[in-house]
């Protein structure tokens, strides 16, 4: 027996989660056909959810009072409100289909047609993981934090005293004001371009003096924003849904990685939301008098007394009294301050008079005081004076009266329980006459702003974003399969594809083939595109905006061609998320780290340093734990001192340089800001988006063994009860994932047509393969010495590749090894960076101007490899075209800041830490012009003195033949300008060996030193032009080559040049 259970929309009770159940009456039960389909690659929501095709039910008694009579024009359904449950048929119906007791969808019904001849009401049914979609459609993110009657939550909000901001930093603690949960909420230290003059945040801690960050209240709790738990905003918002969680079998949720996961707040504003206080209004509820002819002058405070409930008179003035916070005592009538800040408001003043003050009449006004100035309110009241105008009432007989208002606007600085108080003042000028303060229109208002204290809203700092954006980005990032529990729809299981797969279950469909039936074989174009193009979002910041321009895209992609002339389209996903930056602190002048060389922070103001911005994209980081920082040093919130700081990072190995697989918040590795710095380290993670949930789920897809099967297969309820997306299914002697399972009729005795997609397992690598490749390995990974480690994909063996391997992924070949970096300053490829060693952060150099990266790159003939791409290079690419000998021209600069005779060589940026040898491949040659001007930057006690200054020239030759690297060179004296101090300065290119981790004893480039004289601090400015020959590239006779009328040779895409048989 096969059933419709259909639940009202109309709730019985408060606490219930649907209305009364109802079995509904079918037309014919046997044509109800089920789908279950699992989504393409680019569909996310609602991935795994079943749906049925349409099928209709009859008029029946119990159909048309379930449907509200909706054949009928002349009803409307909403406006019954007793007997029948009434029906809106713009809001989902819950429903389950069973066959034999056994529910196959549990879901939500629509109707969606009225057959009046046939007299049939024809609906379909979605299965419940789409429908936690429908129900968030229309929410943001601050709408997760409020509650039935649409209030927002303060649970969230954190005070922003400087000891709960530093305290926030360790997430094993709870700062919520609602006990929320520990690291829930965290603030990490980011510049949002709030520092003053300069615009951002810097550090100055020497024997001259502390600035910055090293001082007391430079930085204030109010320039920082908060950041959120991924976790926790994800889980809120499927709760909210009705949904739960299952912890036992969404264990990714759980990993270490992702619980200290976070999302920067505040991005689409460009100071914090803060809560404040709220507000205050306080009357009285008596009418004293002020004054009488008995007395001269009064001054007294005024007695407000009540802050509940509607003002005074008819009608009441002021509308309302409130008191939100608890911070106005009724006793004392006085305002008291919670923290610290700026506050303002007004004072209101009413009087009445049973007659003037004869002869010569009365003046009365009102003011606010408070804080430490002290007259007539001691001292804990002052800082606040603000006085009204007098209003007058003057008569030689008496008669007239005061009528007339008297208010004042007020504002000044209060600290901490400090208060303000509501004073009256009056003069008496003759006799006779009662002069009143009134209760209707007496009133004190205060109102805040700029608390030093106050409180972060964590509400109203949530990015300005729907909530299925949010959880549609997350679910693409970590390709999550978001299922149903079979027993109850409302409970989810969520991880990743590769988790959810490996938890299925092994089952033999073979001999439900229906053999009578045609099966066939195709190629997955159907499911292919061209392109595959996964990205962050682009961003307004500081450093997102340069590498955009730089790179013409965001910081990771990836993007991939696939090979094939019937496919097309764009795998693409859609993102929210920034990449995020970080770098280390700066000294005042923003040129130079400064000697907390381990404070990482993320500069999220706007390029050039212009200020904070309010159009930023929100990021994600992971928290590494709390670091230390070196050196004894310490920085300040406020007036709070920490040595230790959050250390947020866009990867995660718990507070540990970068390993190869630490998961990384890029979709592909590319060299950061930090990379080759004390924190990052120089080891590249092979674990981005990419490789580490995608990989292997587009691998059954794009990979040359993928197929597809469509057959017919007699399934019974049984089998659709138990069946599972992540089943393995075997069909005869292979295995398959079902795609799609259509047609499927519970009582009908047909077949449905099964789709099913081979289950392809290699071994993971960064890309995808490509079938028009000859090379038959994959890149696994990035090591630290610069190479690339190619796979076997069958028998999972690694070396270092083929030149053809290494030249089709467009990396660098230097005759033994394929290299994707040697080093900033240094040689290397393309890819894993787009452009990188090519970035200017991290001294990589100039690329192409055709894609708008910083430098200059001209290029004269196509396919010549680039050879030490240095940063901001302006650069020719070009080729002897009667020898084919390859080269390249560079001019750029280079710095370097020596220290007594000690020498030093130079970098792109002049930091030491960085790697700037010189790639010099076997084969090849370079010739050096560097133009030297050195400035002595100390008084000097022995020798020189402060801005001694010289120019010299220098020239030298560097070959590199049969794996022998020698250099000759000298100084051009015909072109030197020194001042008659400036000692021994010189400059040398010569060998330079490998790095600690790959051939520390082998020359395998050069480098260039500098030495300045002893006793001296000198700073170094080197104009270079260096050109690199590939002298191996020289062919002795090129008379096969054919030659065209303007001299040249043919040359094909790929840089070869055409011969003639």
């Amino acid at each position: 027996m096969i059933e419709l259970i259909a639940y009202g929309q109309r709730l019985e009770t408060a606490t219930a989660a649907v209305g009364d159940s109802h079995v509904l009456d079918l037309s014919n039960p046997g044509a109800i056909s089920l789908t279950y389909q699992v989504g393409k690659g680019d569909e996310v929501l609602g991935r795994y959810s079943p749906f049925s095709q349409t099928f209709r039910l009859p008029f029946s008694n119990v159909n048309t009072v379930f449907f509200g009579h909706y054949y009928d024009v002349n009803i409307d359904p909403t406006a019954i409100t007793t007997g029948p449950p009434t029906f809106n048929i713009h809001n989902k119906v819950y429903c389950e289909i069973r066959v034999d007791g056994v529910p196959i969808i549990q879901g939500s019904l629509q109707l969606k047609n009225i057959h009046l001849k046939e007299e049939e009401f024809e609906i379909v049914v979605f299965g419940l993981e789409a429908n936690l979609f429908q129900e968030i459609k229309d929410l943001k993110l601050i709408d997760a934090f409020k509650n039935s009657a649409g209030d927002l939550s303060a649970d969230y909000d954190v005070s922003m005293a400087s000891a709960t901001i530093k305290t926030s930093f360790d997430i094993t603690q709870d700062v919520t004001e609602g006990a929320v949960g520990a690291g829930i909420v965290m603030f990490p230290i980011i510049d949002y371009g709030h520092s003053g003059p300069y615009n951002f945040l810097f550090y100055e801690n020497t024997t001259a003096g502390s600035a910055g960050l090293a001082v007391a209240n430079y930085l204030q709790t109010t320039q920082l924003k908060p950041a959120f738990k991924v976790k926790k905003l994800f889980e809120l918002i499927i709760n909210n849904a009705g949904y739960s969680i299952d912890e036992a079998t969404s264990t990714f949720l759980d990993t270490d990685a992702f619980k200290k996961l976070y999302m920067t707040l505040g991005s689409d504003r460009e100071a914090l939301a803060t809560r404040g206080i709220q507000g205050v209004l306080a009357g009285h509820t008596s009418s004293p008098n002020v004054i009488s002819s008995s007395a001269a002058a009064a001054d007294f405070v005024a007695p407000l007394d009540d802050v509940t409930g509607p003002g005074f008179g008819t009608p009441p003035n002021p509308a309302l009294l409130y008191d939100e916070g608890g911070h106005f005592n009724t006793s004392t009538h006085t305002f008291v301050a919670p923290e610290a800040g700026y506050y303002f408001g007004e004072v209101h003043g009413n009087f009445d008079s049973t007659d003037c003050i004869t002869g010569y009449g009365a003046h009365v006004k009102v003011r606010a005081q408070g804080g430490s100035i002290g007259s007539g309110g001691g001292g804990e009241y002052g800082g606040v004076y603000s006085e009204s105008d007098e209003v007058f009432c003057q008569g030689s007989s008496g008669g007239a009266t005061i009528e007339t208002p008297v208010s004042k606007e007020w504002s000044g600085w209060l600290e901490a329980g400090q208060g303000v108080r509501m004073w009256v003042t009056a003069y008496v000028y003759g006799t006779g006459g009662v002069i009143r303060l009134k209760s209707e229109g007496t009133y004190l208002i205060v109102q805040a702003s700029n608390l030093v204290n106050g409180f972060a809203s964590i509400p109203n700092n949530m990015p300005d974003l729907n909530q299925t954006d949010f959880v549609k980005d997350i679910v693409q990032r970590f390709n999550l399969c978001v299922v149903s529990d079979p027993d109850n729809p409302l409970i989810l299981t969520i991880q990743p594809w590769q988790d959810y797969i490996d938890a299925g279950t092994h089952k033999d469909w073979t001999h439900k083939l229906d053999l009578s039936q045609s099966r066939q074989i195709k190629s997955t174009d159907t499911l292919r595109k061209k392109f595959i193009h996964y990205h962050d979002a682009e961003d307004t910041t500081n450093i997102n905006t340069k590498q955009q321009k730089y790179l013409g895209h965001t910081l990771g992609e990836y993007r991939q061609e696939i090979g094939g002339d019937f496919i097309e389209g764009t795998l693409e996903n859609e993102s929210i998320f920034a990449p995020f930056n970080v770098q280390r602190v700066p000294r005042q002048d923003d040129t130079t780290v400064s000697n907390a060389n381990d404070f990482l922070i993320a500069r999220e103001y706007s390029p050039n340093t212009e200020g904070p911005v309010s159009d930023a994209a929100p990021k994600l980081f992971y928290h590494n734990n709390l670091k230390t920082l070196g050196g004894g040093q310490s920085f300040f919130i406020g007036e709070t001192n920490s040595t230790y700081y959050p250390l947020c990072l866009p990867f995660y190995n718990n507070g540990q340089q970068m390993a190869i697989d630490s998961p990384l918040l890029l979709w592909q590795f590319a060299v950061p800001p930090e990379f080759y710095g004390p924190i990052f380290g120089t080891t590249p993670s092979n674990q981005g988006y990419f490789a580490r949930y995608y990989q292997q789920f587009l691998l059954s897809i794009y990979d040359e063994e993928a197929r597809l099967m469509e057959c017919s297969m007699m399934l019974n309820p049984s089998d659709i009860f138990s069946f599972r997306f992540n089943d393995e299914i075997q069909v005869e002697n292979a295995t398959y994932r079902v795609l799609k399972i259509a047609n499927y009729q519970p009582f009908a005795g047909v077949p449905s047509k099964v789709t099913l997609l081979k289950k392809v397992e290699k071994e993971g690598s960064l890309f995808l393969p490509d079938p028009d490749d000859e090379c038959t390995l994959n890149v696994q990974g990035y090591s630290a010495n610069g190479n690339v480690i190619f796979i076997n994909p069958l028998d999972g063996t690694t070396s270092s590749g083929t030149q053809v391997c290494c030249e089709e992924n467009h990396f660098f070949w230097n005759g033994d090894d394929c290299l994707w970096n040697t080093g900033s300053g240094g040689g290397g490829g393309t890819k894993p960076t787009q452009g990188d060693p090519n970035l200017p952060w991290v001294g990589g150099g100039g690329k192409s101007y055709l894609t708008g990266v910083g430098g200059f790159n001209s290029i004269k003939n196509s396919g010549i490899i680039d050879s030490n791409p240095i940063v901001a290079e302006h650069s020719i690419k070009g080729m002897n075209m009667t020898s084919t000998a390859p080269s390249i021209n560079k001019e750029f600069v280079f710095y370097a800041t020596s220290y007594s005779s000690v020498p030093v060589q130079a970098t792109p940026g002049g930091v030491t830490t960085e790697t700037s040898s010189f790639n010099l491949p076997q084969g090849y040659m370079a010739r050096f012009v560097v133009k030297v001007l050195s400035v002595q930057t100390d008084s000097g006690t022995t020798s020189g003195s402060f801005g001694s200054t010289s120019f010299r020239v220098w020239t030298f030759v560097a070959k590199n033949i049969g794996g022998t690297i020698t250099t000759s060179g000298n100084e051009q004296t015909d072109f030197r300008q020194d001042d008659g101090d400036v000692g021994t300065r010189t400059l040398l290119v010569a060998g330079a060996k490998g790095s600690a981790s790959t051939n520390p004893n082998d020359t395998l480039g050069v480098a260039i030193t500098l030495t300045g004289s002893a006793d001296t601090v000198v700073a170094w400015h080197l104009d270079c032009s260096v050109t690199f020959v590939n002298l191996s590239a020289y062919t002795a006779f090129n008379s096969d080559l054919i030659l065209q009328e303007n001299m040249g040779y043919i040359e094909t895409e790929n840089g070869n040049f055409i011969e003639q048989e």
